[in-house]
C-alpha cells in the first residue's frame, strides 16, 4: 500500500469517526502548611537547598548576591526585568545573545548566570523556566552559580498549574523547546551513595523574589 493510500485512509477515518477529547484535570492531594502561597513556596524552596531572597530593590539585591558569591563572569539572558547596566562591580557581564556554537569556549569559563523564571510552584518549592531565544536552556545549567529571578505574583499552587503557565509561552502554537522545573542546586548520590552538589548543573542557586 502506498503512502498516499495510507494518508487517504487516515483522512477518511478521521472524517467518519468521532474522536472524543478530554479536558485535562488535576486534583491537588498535597497538604499545605501555609495557606499563603508565597510563604509555602519559600518554605519548600529553602528546603530544596536554594537561597531565597525577598527583594525590595531588584538590581541592588542581584548586585549584593553577585558580590557575596564572588562572581567573576556573569552570563545573563535577554529577558531580565531590570537593566543589566545597573550592575557595577568587579565582574564581567556577558549577554547570552549568540548561538552556543559561536561562544562554546567562552561559556564553559563563566561561573555565574542570571535567568528569569516563568513561575514558582508553591507545594513543591520549585521554579519553572521556558527556554527561548531570549533565555536559552544552557543559561540555567552550565554555571557554578545561578541566580533566578521570580515575580512573586507568578507563584501557582501546584505542578499542573505551573505546567499550564509554561505552556502559555507557546509561540503560534509551538511549545518552547524545553519546559524546565528546577528545585535548587543540582545533586546526585551516584558517587559512592554520597550526595554531591553541582555535578549536573549549578552548585549554588539563589532565587530572588521581586
Amino acid at each position: 500500500m502506498s503512502k498516499i493510500q495510507i494518508l487517504n485512509r487516515i483522512r477518511s477515518a478521521l472524517n467518519n469517526n468521532h474522536i472524543p477529547s478530554f479536558d485535562p484535570h488535576y486534583k491537588d492531594i498535597l497538604k499545605y502548611e501555609n495557606t499563603d502561597l508565597l510563604q509555602e513556596y519559600k518554605r519548600l524552596q529553602i528546603a530544596n537547598k536554594a537561597k531565597v531572597i525577598q527583594s525590595q530593590d531588584l538590581s541592588r539585591d542581584v548586585l549584593d548576591t553577585l558580590v557575596e558569591i564572588e562572581a567573576k563572569k556573569v552570563l545573563y539572558t535577554l529577558d531580565l526585568p531590570f537593566d543589566i547596566k545597573d550592575l557595577e562591580g568587579n565582574f564581567e557581564t556577558i549577554a547570552y545573545d549568540k548561538k552556543v556554537e559561536a561562544i562554546r569556549s567562552e561559556l564553559f569559563g563563566i561561573d555565574t548566570s542570571i535567568v528569569k523564571a516563568v513561575c514558582g510552584v508553591a507545594n513543591l518549592g520549585i521554579i519553572g523556566i521556558a527556554s527561548s531565544p531570549y533565555s536559552p536552556r544552557l543559561a540555567s545549567l552550565i554555571t557554578l552559580n545561578c541566580i533566578i529571578l521570580l515575580d512573586k505574583n507568578n507563584i501557582v499552587p501546584n505542578l499542573f498549574e505551573g505546567t499550564q503557565m509554561l505552556k502559555s509561552k507557546a509561540n503560534k502554537g509551538i511549545l518552547p523547546a524545553n519546559l524546565l522545573f528546577i528545585a535548587g542546586p543540582s545533586r546526585t548520590a551516584d558517587i559512592e551513595l554520597q550526595t554531591v552538589f553541582g555535578v549536573h548543573g549549578p552548585q549554588n542557586v539563589s532565587v530572588i523574589l521581586y
